[in-house]
């Protein structure tokens, strides 16, 4: 019965091998079904771009390529980077603020913003919940011991 109240509080190992999970699947899949692609391919950058600073009026059609680097940057490395658990935190933020702008795309253009919105969720979850246990931020970085 203990073990069951430490689960209901989630106080037990399979929390953390949930924040694990959590963790290396998404990142996994946006890393290589998204973001790889994009990252590789710098010519593509201002297209991608241009789904951020379409909404500002054309005030900001000069930064495409900024923008659609960092969309590149975030759905590849920030998403191994979660993967792994380095940096997790921050690098979850940039995600998420990547698939808030691809969500807003979908919806006042073609398409589904469901995928986005998924991903949007699960690096806020763990932008929030932080790495985990298993993670390199934790046996490295962090300056508490638990």
């Amino acid at each position: 019965m203990k073990k069951l109240g430490d689960f209901l509080k989630g106080k037990c190992e399979c929390t953390q091998v949930g924040l694990l999970i959590l963790r290396i699947l998404p990142g996994y899949f946006l890393a290589v079904n998204h973001g790889w692609n994009k990252i590789t391919h710098p010519e593509k950058w201002t297209n991608l771009g241009g789904a951020a600073s379409k909404h500002f009026g054309g005030m900001l059609d000069f930064m495409d390529p900024v923008f659609g680097f960092l969309a590149a940057f975030s759905e590849s490395i920030c998403a191994v980077l979660v993967l792994i658990g380095l940096f997790t935190q921050p690098a979850a933020i940039l995600v998420c603020g990547t698939m808030f702008f691809a969500a807003l795309y979908h919806i006042t253009g073609t398409g589904n913003p469901e995928n986005a919105l998924i991903y949007f969720s699960i690096f806020a979850a763990i932008a929030a919940a932080g790495p985990g246990k298993y993670s390199i931020d934790k046996m490295f970085l962090s300056k508490s011991e638990d």
